[in-house]
């Protein structure tokens, strides 16, 4: 019986939500006609369209929270709707006509609906009894129990699919994309919806008694409690987890502050999530009463403080070097919200802590908006890093680029990485003396500047990646006049034994590789058994590598090693070199002359 009356209270739940926020239904049923017409037309140009849907199902919802706070006339709901709508189509239009992939307005997109989604929590506590950490509970709990709803749902409709197509008639596998769509589409964004509580609006603070009023914010306040379960997870296996990585991030930070915290790019991510992390942990905790949660109220703000100001000063050091990208940006400015964060968890009481949304959104805002927009900047930082590397090397010359292989490797890197960036960004084609090279910038590197990507800023050393091919352009042809054999070999790093014969003036001789002792050898013996002349396959092809000018392509004369003796020279010629993790293969040309 209660299992009945559950399933009725969730049907209930649902058609409320539908009345509740019906402009963003009707986006969404939008947004599920679009998906089923371009499943049946197997195309996917309509990237404009979906993401202006997307947008429009957050600012309608969003202004219905606008409306349940602060107003109560038919008519202000109605206007509030039809801003969100004028609001969507600006965003249509200012996105452009493009159906290609484009990174800025993807994560410009996806800011916008962060920022949108903040909004749609902190609304409804601005005035209100109810604290954002109760309104982020209540959004934190309707997504998990909509994914767990819709993977069941849709699990189940795929094994009636699959128990159709295989006992009684074959279906057309569109169908099941059909019902994926409608389970993705439509029943998990509304489902969602419907686990939004009911906030106390301004028309029942006007139209309610105080008991009425009373009684429906008791009704609240039990949605709004945190679960038994979750309450269990985050005291004694979240909490306790997340101090012991604080500990140990802690004692690292300790031993390196003066040295590879400031450089290590590994470490920069970890902070972030580490940051993310104790955040929403806080968030998640502000409700409950037990020893750990108050402990981790009380501790963990003072020590996020710390932690993300050291990040964020390590991130903008790195600028210096690299110049300033979207990413950083983004971990810079995440940085600074982080700190801000800390020190609102640490000074102001919990009830307080919708400050920490009113500053991401703001964030999020400045993120994307001209002049000082993450886009904006991170294209002229590069832009202008790109530019000075290049006339530093005398390497630009109006609006045309030389190409020179000699120049430092730093330079090298920096002149990488920014026009794999501008590239990626497709920025390098609105970039005046970059734009002719645009279409070539991806294909034809070496071409434009002289040389081959270059990204890792370390120098050769044995345990490193490394891989080489030769590059033949300009070379002059290989001469066998001088040897009595010519053999082409590939080389693999294997246990097992390798051996080719061959005959020079009716005597048989065999090259041997062999690896033992962590060492490769190439050995020509004779028919007594003898050998001639030994050569060291690892050594050799580290000395290859180290003598390389351009990373990844080596010249003939680099490509070239000769070992000679009293009874015999070889010389070898390598076409490609491929060492990882301490493992060493290589394809080359082996030139052999018995004296």
């Amino acid at each position: 019986m209660k299992v009945i009356q559950n399933i009725q209270n969730k049907f209930q739940g649902f058609i409320q939500a539908c009345k509740r926020y019906p402009l963003s239904v009707v986006f969404l049923v939008a947004i599920a006609g679009l998906n089923a017409y371009m499943i049946q037309q197997e195309a996917d140009d309509y990237t404009r369209y979906l993401y202006s849907f997307f947008i429009g199902i957050f600012l309608s919802a969003t202004a219905q929270h606008v409306y349940e706070r602060f107003f109560e006339k038919t008519m202000q709901r109605i206007l509030l709707m039809v801003g969100a709508i004028i609001l969507t189509v600006l965003y249509f239009y200012t996105i452009g006509s493009s159906t290609d992939y484009d990174p800025e307005t993807t994560i410009k997109t996806g800011i916008i609906f962060f920022a949108l989604t903040f909004a749609f929590m902190w609304i409804p506590t601005i005035n209100s009894k109810v604290t954002f950490n109760k309104s982020f509970l209540a959004t934190f709990k309707s997504f998990f129990t909509t994914v767990l709803f819709s993977v069941v749902l849709y699990a189940g409709i795929g094994v009636i699919l699959l128990a159709v197509d295989q006992l009684l008639f074959s279906l057309d596998y569109k169908v099941n994309l059909h019902c994926l769509n409608l389970v993705a589409s439509l029943f998990a964004p509304i489902f969602f919806l419907s686990g939004t509580p009911l906030y106390l609006s301004k028309q029942d603070e006007s139209t309610q008694s105080l008991e009425e009023q009373a009684d429906k914010q008791e009704q609240i306040e039990q949605e709004l409690m945190v679960p038994k379960v979750l309450e269990l997870l985050l005291s004694y296996i979240v909490i306790p987890l997340t101090a012991i990585f604080t500990i140990i991030l802690l004692v690292y930070l300790l031993q390196n502050i003066t040295g590879e915290f400031w450089t290590n790019n590994l470490l920069e991510p970890m902070l972030v999530s580490y940051a993310i992390t104790v955040i929403i942990v806080y968030f998640l905790v502000s409700t409950i009463n037990t020893k750990s949660a108050n402990f981790f109220r009380k501790i963990f703000p003072k020590v996020l403080v710390p932690i993300v100001l050291f990040q964020t000063v390590s991130s903008v050091l790195r600028i210096q070097e690299t110049g300033l990208t979207l990413g950083r940006y983004y971990v810079i400015l995440f940085g600074v919200f982080a700190f801000i964060a800390g020190i609102i968890f640490s000074v102001l009481p919990v009830r307080k802590n919708g400050w920490v949304a009113v500053v991401l959104i703001v964030f999020s805002l400045i993120s994307i908006l001209p002049p000082v927009d993450a886009f904006t900047v991170s294209r002229v930082s590069q832009t202008n890093l790109l530019k000075e590397t290049l006339v530093k090397n005398n390497m630009l010359e109006g609006n045309k680029i030389i190409p020179n292989a000699s120049i430092p490797d730093e330079d090298k890197i920096k002149i990488s990485q920014t026009i794999d960036y501008l590239a990626s960004m497709n920025y390098s084609k609105e970039i005046e003396w970059l734009a002719p090279y645009n279409q070539r910038l991806n294909y034809q590197f070496e071409e434009v500047v002289g040389f081959e990507p270059v990204y890792d800023e370390s120098s050769f050393s044995p345990n490193q990646s490394y891989y080489a091919t030769i590059d033949w352009k300009g070379s002059p042809l290989l001469s066998i006049e001088d040897y009595d054999k010519m053999i082409v070999f590939s080389q693999y790093d294997s246990p097992t034994l390798s051996a080719i014969d061959f005959e020079v003036e009716n005597s048989t001789y065999d090259i041997i590789s062999k690896n033992e002792d962590n060492t490769t050898n190439l050995s020509l013996i004779n028919e007594q058994n003898d050998t001639l002349i030994t050569i060291d396959l690892q050594e050799t092809i580290d000395q290859v590598a180290a003598s390389a000018q351009t990373k990844n392509v080596i010249t003939l004369e680099e490509a070239t090693v000769t070992t000679e003796n009293e009874e015999a020279k070889m010389n070898i010629v390598f076409t490609s070199i491929d060492i990882y993790d301490n493992k060493y293969n290589s394809e080359f040309y082996l030139f052999i002359d018995i004296k």
